[in-house]
């Protein structure tokens, strides 16, 4: 197959990034693989052709209308068999990996919004950018007639149910193709190992480690993360912040009014997160909305059971009791579920070998890879 894939920015630092390179550099093993991306990092382009796609990276609404129009410009009808686009990242894609659904994000967001000290030109261009994607995927998501409806590889159920619910796909293919995880990079540590990065990152090593993930610290619900440490003060838990965010400083009030800052170490940006995972106890996540966390799955790679709200993707991953739990979006409710779990540590270990075995079995690249070009070899086989 001649296939081309779609994506601003290849690297291996962000999720739906990530996941272009991991299944372009697969493919690229037994066909013909083409990249249309402004930067290519962390990817092997020794058996890949990269289209450096230039325009203005700042800002998001910029970028991505820049790489938008160029991208469209330069691919055109019957170049390739399959056009993966990564998203609405072109109106040229016939396969299309939806890691969200704009409208279903932007409700979150808006609503998050109110609370948020950020500057009115962020507010603005979040806002244009949010609304220039969300027209971008009508236009390619929308059924039209006398045309082939593309593919559709949503990364969870509930990203497709959003994706039917906003659009009218008609007679599209919808198949399933979850994110997955390094697991030879994000695995568990020994004993040793784990204890020698606490004693470095200055991590208590008498008490257990809850680590959350990410950036966006509003969507993903950090703050619930913030106020149970408040009310957990008994506990021998300590919370630790992977990441960062422009309102930094209010989760670091936010933090001091709960009582909670001594047991919470914000960590910052990480180069060191498979061994920064490996080294908790569990891996908490209650996250307004996400489509299928990578950092959920690779926490769980590292042998973590994941406590997280009930939202796409931890919806299909967790079993509660068995490779995690479910937390509701109310601290008191948060607070609960790590006070009967920090009550448990060896259920903790259980829970965690769990939820690494479930990752080998089901949630590896190989298997990702496999499963897209099953997806593209059915796609060229339909008629719709």
């Amino acid at each position: 197959m001649k296939i081309a894939y779609a994506m601003i920015n290849c690297n291996r630092r962000d999720g739906s990034a990530r996941a272009v390179n991991e299944v372009a550099e697969r493919l690229a093993r037994k066909h013909e693989v083409h990249l249309y991306a402004r930067k290519a990092e962390d990817l092997d382009l020794s058996k890949i052709a990269w289209h450096r796609i230039p325009g203005v990276n700042w800002a998001e609404v910029i970028d991505f209308g820049s790489y938008y129009m160029e991208v469209n410009r330069r691919v055109r009808p019957g170049q390739f068999e399959i056009v993966h686009s990564i998203g609405c990242n072109t109106q040229r894609g016939n396969v299309v990996t939806i890691q969200n659904i704009q409208p279903a994000k932007k409700i979150i967001l808006d609503r998050l919004g109110r609370e948020e000290k950020v500057s009115p030109a962020r507010r603005l261009t979040r806002w244009l950018y949010l609304n220039a994607t969300c027209a971008a995927e009508k236009r390619l998501y929308q059924q039209r007639a006398g045309k082939k409806a593309p593919m559709f590889l949503p990364v969870s159920r509930g990203v497709a149910a959003e994706l039917t619910k906003h659009y009218d796909i008609g007679a599209a293919q919808v198949k399933i193709v979850p994110n997955a995880a390094d697991t030879e990079r994000f695995k568990p540590m020994g004993e040793a190992d784990r204890m020698s990065w606490r004693k470095i990152n200055k991590v208590p090593t008498d008490r257990l480690m809850a680590i959350f993930a990410g950036g966006e610290w509003a969507r993903k619900g950090l703050d619930f993360a913030v106020q149970a440490m408040g009310q957990l003060k008994d506990v021998p838990l300590t919370l630790f912040v992977a990441g960062d965010d422009a309102d930094r400083t209010r989760f670091m009030n936010m933090a001091r009014e709960a009582g909670a800052a001594d047991n919470i170490i914000f960590g910052g940006f990480r180069k060191d997160m498979p061994q920064a995972l490996a080294a908790a106890d569990l891996f908490l996540f209650p996250s307004w909305y996400e489509a299928f966390s990578l950092a959920t799955i690779e926490a769980a790679a590292c042998g973590l059971p994941v406590v997280a709200s009930r939202i796409n993707g931890t919806e299909d991953f967790i079993t509660p009791g068995e490779t995690g739990d479910f937390v509701k979006h109310h601290a008191s409710d948060v607070a609960a579920v790590l006070r009967r779990l920090c009550a448990q540590p060896q259920h903790l270990k259980v829970m965690g070998e769990n939820a690494r075995r479930r990752v080998e079995e089901n949630y590896t690249w190989d298997r990702i890879a496999q499963m897209t070009e099953e997806a593209y070899q059915a796609y060229l086989n339909s008629s719709n």
